[in-house]
């Protein structure tokens, strides 16, 4: 089994060292700011899981090794630009974060033919400040979907087939699904992330706008508005190649709202807590994606301009 190594100390990369820690599976942290860095994570039982202390600086990995970067889009040139000279053997690297546009950005700076993996989860975590230090909190127990977008296509249907022709990114998922299971190989990650952002296009803005929680986005006054939204996805995505039904991702967006209803979306959060936000690689991506094609988007253009102009 390979090593993880997570780079960031945000929320999901701590849930996922904590998970690690837990199950056994080895992993080195390596955040931005190490005073940031969460010692702990609690669990929805009310265990706690103490984090090992975490690395200042990167060091050059093996083949056999994991690198995940759960960060947020923009964040992700300066991260692999920092790791590039210690990626000389080409160690598995995993793209976790919101929105689009990571893999564009990851292939300009490894190649095409790197071995990555592209990953999106519904795990829900928090990071939370006290006055002993930073901890995460497991706030949702969801499942990680992952897909290898540089193996060739046809892309293989099942792991056992990845396994036969890319080895090594089958064996990354096995051991990302010890650290923290489920983790489902998805043949077409495109799809599945398309489809993950349908639901931040929609949530995301809206809570942040309104300084609500996702559960309010069901609400009749917001219907006119996520109809739009995901008519305007749907068209986009459609003239990508990809097939979608805009009531279907309408009915998406809903049971997710109500299933994370008690959570705030990572716009709000951001928005509250003075941050960029990854409006650009949410709605701003559907944006640029359909000026390529000549569609006109404006309910997603409008919230664009809307969550840029909130005072920071």
């Amino acid at each position: 089994m390979g090593k993880l190594h997570i780079v960031g100390g945000g929320a999901i990369g701590s849930l996922i060292a904590a998970s690690s820690q837990k199950n056994g599976v080895p992993y080195d942290c390596y955040p931005r700011d190490m005073k940031t860095m969460p010692s702990c994570a609690h669990w929805q039982n009310g265990q706690t899981t103490a984090l090992k202390p975490a690395k200042p600086s990167p060091i050059v990995l093996p083949k056999s090794d994991v690198l995940i970067i759960p960060l947020k889009v923009y964040q992700l040139k300066a991260a692999l630009l920092q790791w590039l000279p210690y990626l000389t053997q080409q160690p598995t690297v995993v793209l976790l974060h919101n929105g689009m546009g990571g893999l564009e950005i990851a292939r300009d700076l490894l190649g095409g033919d790197y071995p990555l993996l592209l990953a999106t989860t519904s795990h829900g975590a928090l990071k939370v400040s006290t006055s002993s230090g930073f901890h995460v909190k497991y706030t949702g127990v969801g499942a990680t979907q992952i897909g290898a977008p540089n193996v060739n296509k046809p892309s293989p249907q099942s792991l056992a087939a990845l396994s036969q022709i890319a080895p090594q990114l089958a064996s990354a998922i096995a051991t990302l699904d010890k650290a923290l299971p489920p983790v489902q190989y998805q043949n077409n990650i495109l799809k599945a992330l398309w489809t993950k952002l349908s639901v931040n296009a929609v949530i995301n803005p809206l809570t942040a706008l309104h300084n609500i929680q996702n559960k309010h986005i069901a609400k009749p006054e917001f219907e006119q508005s996520r109809i739009s939204i995901c008519n305007e996805f749907t068209q986009v995505a459609d003239a990508y190649g990809l097939d979608f039904d805009a009531l279907s991702v309408h009915e998406n967006v809903l049971s997710v709202a109500k299933a994370t209803g008690e959570n705030y979306s990572s716009m709000h959060q951001d928005v509250a807590h003075g941050r960029q936000t990854e409006i650009d690689a949410i709605n701003g991506y559907i944006v640029d994606m359909a000026t390529k094609k000549g569609i006109p988007v404006p309910e997603n253009t409008l919230l664009v301009e809307r969550v840029k102009a909130l005072k920071l």
